[in-house]
């Protein structure tokens, strides 16, 4: 079987086929029938580290809001806290720094509300008993949506191989501790000399793995299940986060959590590619390195397998730039993602998710 997957092409003969009124109608394409009136309606959204400028242009953001608003929803702006200490760890900095890439209300026309919470730690729970995940975690603001609009800027990843609408949904809606699920398998090794005996990774392990024994957090190995939960909390980095996955393992790890919420959300779910300024690095760079292929086009599908398939081959079939952190892969229909990370096998979250029931990878472009 094969999705379609709608392709809008960045040339513009005249106004009336502008790319913000085609990618306006590209949404209203995905979001009618499907979308009621009144939905409140999460538009999950990577806003970009500060000192990157790869990410979504907010003009083009406005344009799914009004789509979304014209339908009778209710648009708001979502991403979840990262697991790296940088300038989107918690949802005071997320939102400056969201505010100063240009996603202010007057140029995107909705609020922005950080889906997991002030500290990350406001999510769900979801049962998908998979091979690496019994449960699943969700950033609670995804999971309150009544519907669920992703936009993802496509790029190349050093751990997943590419980030697209599998990595955005999968890893960028789950809570911080979800995260650190993907990229460890996780057991918390508390140094005493950094530990202020302020038991809140105590307090906030599901498990009682953890207690406060002579003014020092103490491990109890058999009752840990591995949440993550005592990393994202402690204040002093006495436990340490952990990026100790294997790359097929976190690809696995994010379809599966990408299966979890997606599950709760379909048929109220749709998936927009922008396939511009594609960078060697993720948008949680803080620079973005120059393009490695010209700006291709937006893609707009139901099926994020489907999606995240042809927005690699729209890649792979470009012509390389030679002035890139490209090696070779110049000549079109040589393999960009493996010249970039020849390590990875980014085909893994594709054949995975298409196991797993969320798409396929066979798709018929049609042009908008």
């Amino acid at each position: 079987m094969s999705s379609n997957v709608y392709f809008l092409s960045l040339r513009a003969k005249d106004e009336n086929h502008s790319v913000m009124r085609r990618l306006k109608r590209l949404t209203k394409i995905l979001l009618e029938d499907r979308i009621e009136r009144g939905d409140l309606t999460a538009i999950k959204i990577h806003f970009g580290e500060p000192g990157n400028h790869a990410f979504i242009r907010p003009v083009f953001v406005r344009q799914a809001v009004e789509a979304v608003r014209e339908l009778g929803g209710k648009p708001f702006l979502t991403d979840a806290n990262t697991l790296y200490k940088g300038g989107r760890a918690n949802a005071v900095d997320h939102l400056e720094s969201a505010i100063y890439n240009g996603f202010g209300y007057s140029s995107v026309g909705a609020p922005i509300m950080i889906a997991d919470g002030i500290n990350g730690d406001y999510f769900k729970e979801i049962e998908v008993n998979l091979k690496n995940f019994k449960k699943v975690k969700i950033a609670g603001g995804v999971y309150d949506a009544d519907f669920l609009l992703v936009l993802s800027h496509f790029k190349l990843h050093i751990e997943a191989g590419f980030g697209g609408a599998m990595k955005n949904v999968g890893m960028g809606a789950a809570p911080r501790s979800g995260k650190q699920m993907q990229h460890a398998q996780f057991k918390p090794d508390p140094r005493p000399e950094l530990c202020t005996g302020c038991a809140r990774c105590v307090n906030h392990c599901p498990q009682g793995a953890l207690k406060i024994v002579n003014k020092k957090s103490a491990l109890t190995p058999e009752l840990c299940i591995g949440c993550g939960e005592c990393a994202v909390v402690c204040p002093t980095s006495a436990i340490e986060i952990s990026w100790n996955e294997s790359t097929i393992g976190l690809q696995e790890k994010i379809v599966e959590s990408a299966y979890g919420i997606i599950k709760t959300k379909e048929p109220k779910v749709a998936f927009i590619n922008f396939i511009t300024d594609v960078s060697p690095d993720c948008d949680c760079s803080g620079w973005h390195d120059t393009s490695i292929v010209p700006d291709i086009g937006i893609l707009g599908s139901h099926d994020i397998v489907a999606i995240d398939q042809a927005s690699v081959d729209l890649v792979n079939q470009s012509i390389g730039l030679k002035e890139s952190a490209l090696s070779k892969s110049f000549n079109p229909g040589e393999d960009k993602l493996r010249d970039i990370h020849p390590h990875i096998d980014w085909s893994v979250q594709l054949s995975y998710g298409e196991e797993l029931g969320l798409g396929f990878r066979e798709y018929t472009l049609k042009k908008i």
